[in-house]
């Protein structure tokens, strides 16, 4: 996630007294038997009647009692529990706004759309919204523009390619008939050249006072439902913009639920920093030249080839292996794009405009400017517990402030003001301490689900490391054996890309059953024909270790190639493990159990599904430290025995 400037947002205002809704003033006392009453009402209106969970009654019982003793809680609740309805309960019967935080979208769409709705049905006093970021939203200004007969083309002065300008068209048909303008409702995948020319970022954006559209604006109007609310649902990222912004961008609230909190350290981290790289200063530049004119074309050329050196620059220091902070090279290019930047914006703050469109563009043009210079000032000079190192993204070099440790930041800014509630199906042990909350004791709620009777946990045994000669087609050798038993229906999980594609290539000249690859269509899609077909098998990488659910005959068999361990040139991982006292135990260890348990979580989703996960790493049978590992894991029965496991999966074919 990249960063955020808080000067650019405009700051966050509250609902009148008539329109938002009204919030108890007094202490919370949330009564524990009401608080179940009101779940077994929620659950009968489930399909088929809902089902008692004593894992999810649990789970409610703690998140009421932390709402009213202003306690923080942080809850591990297994796959199954239905933590979603145990935290919205209590939150309905607060009296209070509670901002409920989700790391990943398809959660957020699950909650917005089906349990909070739910429990709004049976709570009469609550009110739900969904906030997002203002780039979400579609501009009404920049569509008023682009309808009123304004030549396609974008801020710099470039014509729009044909295939952009149709689905920019598109787009402006959709206009008249969203009452939203969110990016989500659009049926078609979307160029991101043909939204950026229609909508604005928050450092782009006019306000709601100066736009001509800002009564109008679809953004300040979800800002307005989510005033006039009690439940807001809003993704993580967007929770960390609003502390780094000083509690500018949400709604007034004492109380947050962070669901999905194992992704939490990492996003604060990334957001609470910031990101920086050539195409910024280029495209600021070429934006910027065509309004400043002549007197200033010079200064637009310099800081384009300023970024071009730059470049180079980082591409070279990346190439040599010198990841962390900046060379000497880099440090005098970054300086001078700075004063090539201030130069441009103070021209853009003196410069006269004729008419509200070229006012509309100047703003756009400023916010980033600022936002940029504001960077610039940041990656030259990192803080103190700050960290710069250089990443590659698609084919360029990023620049990335993270902080090493957030607990300090959070601690001082954020525990003391809010009461939360950090939930996931898996929590690393070592996370309170990383989060500031180290006196606070991990609660935990089993899953429901029969994992010794339903599912195997199989490490084949004498399999070659990941490091000796054959591994991969030992890995190619057991899949084919392992999809064939299963029939297809097989999630295939890796830690890296490139062994996937050249494991899924061999894998499908063997195999009769189809294979989809990860990055081949859109995340959902490929998800849709996953789940529609009742023989395919999906390999994919990082992202769908968590927050893919495919429940039934779809998916008998995840496997996994080996443990999720990070990268050993990992910046940020290496700074975090240089400032602890034992670093494999207390950094390495709990991320790659964490992402294990997701990993492994992918297979059984509900009561009746059964299934196999097959890690093919002998570590997890092996290592000093499986035990550690299998705490986290579900009860699963453990097999070494292939012909067992081939067994089990043609029974579950069968």
């Amino acid at each position: 996630m990249k960063s955020f400037d808080p000067d650019d947002e405009s700051p966050y205002i509250e609902a009148d007294a008539e329109s938002g809704v009204q919030l108890d003033d007094d202490l919370v006392d949330i009564d524990v038997d009401r608080a179940l009453t009101l779940l077994d009402r929620i659950t009968a209106r489930l399909p088929g009647g809902g089902e008692n969970r004593e894992g999810q009654r649990q789970m409610v019982a703690a998140v009421a009692k932390a709402f009213s003793r202003r306690e923080h809680a942080i809850i591990e609740a297994g796959t199954g529990v239905g933590k979603s309805l145990a935290y919205l309960v209590p939150a309905a019967m607060s009296g209070h706004r509670v901002i409920i935080a989700t790391a990943t979208k398809n959660l957020q769409d699950q909650l917005a759309q089906k349990d909070a709705p739910t429990v709004a049905e049976v709570s009469s006093r609550t009110r739900v919204a969904v906030l997002k970021g203002a780039n979400n939203y579609l501009c009404r200004n920049r569509v008023q523009a682009t309808g009123a007969g304004a030549q396609l083309s974008f801020d710099d002065g470039s014509s729009v390619p044909r295939g952009v300008a149709d689905q920019m068209k598109r787009i402006l048909r959709w206009a008249d008939e969203t009452e939203t303008g969110d990016r989500d409702e659009l049926s078609f995948e979307i160029d991101p050249r043909a939204w950026r020319g229609l909508s604005v970022t928050p450092q782009e954006c006019l306000g709601r006072a100066q736009c001509p559209q800002g009564h109008n604006c679809f953004h300040e109007l979800a800002k307005d439902r989510a005033a006039e609310s009690s439940l807001v649902i809003v993704n993580t990222h967007l929770y960390a913009a609003h502390l780094a912004s000083g509690s500018m961008l949400l709604p007034a609230h004492e109380y947050v639920v962070f669901d999905e909190a194992h992704e939490v350290l990492d996003i604060f981290a990334a957001l609470l920093g910031t990101s920086l790289n050539a195409s910024r200063l280029r495209a600021f530049a070429t934006v910027t030249k065509p309004l400043v004119g002549p007197p200033l074309a010079d200064t637009a050329n310099d800081l384009v080839a300023s970024a071009d050196r730059l470049a180079t620059i980082l591409e070279i220091q990346y190439d040599a292996h010198d990841t962390t902070g900046l060379g000497a090279d880099a440090q005098r290019e970054i300086d001078t794009a700075a004063a090539l930047t201030t130069r441009l914006i103070e021209a853009l703050r003196t410069l006269a405009t004729s008419g509200a469109e070229d006012e509309a563009r100047k703003i756009r043009t400023l916010g980033p400017g600022v936002h940029l210079s504001n960077d610039l000032a940041r990656v030259a000079h990192p803080q103190k517990g700050e960290l710069l190192y250089l990443s590659r993204r698609d084919k360029e070099i990023d620049l990335e402030i993270n902080l090493v440790d957030v607990g300090p930041r959070l601690h001082d800014e954020l525990w003391g003001d809010v009461t939360a509630v950090l939930t996931s199906a898996t929590i690393p042990d070592s996370l309170p301490a990383q989060l500031g909350l180290e006196d606070v004791k991990i609660q935990t709620f089993a899953s429901p689900f029969d994992y010794a009777q339903n599912s195997l946990l199989y490490v084949p045994a004498g399999f070659p490391g990941r490091n000796e000669s054959g591994a991969e087609k030992a890995i190619i050798d057991e899949l084919v054996t392992l999809i064939e038993a299963a029939g297809g229906r097989t999630l295939a999980l890796f830690t890296n890309r490139a062994v996937m594609n050249r494991v899924a290539e061999a894998v499908e000249e063997k195999i009769d059953t189809p294979v989809l690859v990860q990055g081949t269509l859109s995340r959902q899609r490929i998800i849709e024909s996953f789940r529609d077909s009742a023989e395919a098998s999906l390999f994919a990488v990082t992202s769908f270790w968590q927050g893919i659910d495919v429940p039934g005959h779809s998916l008998s068999l995840v496997t996994i190639d080996r443990l999720p361990f990070s990268v050993p040139n990992d910046p940020l991982v290496k700074a975090r493990q240089e400032r602890s006292t034992n670093p494999f135990f207390e950094v390495d260890l709990p991320r790659a159990t964490m992402l294990l348990a997701q990993g492994v979580g992918r297979l059984i989703r509900n009561r009746t599904d059964r299934g196999v996960v097959a890690v093919l790493d002998t570590r997890l049978a092996e290592a000093r430290y499986k035990s550690l590992l299998f705490k986290k894991l579900p009860p699963m029965k453990r097999s070494r025995d292939q012909a067992e496991v081939i067994a089990f999966l043609r029974e579950l074919r069968a």
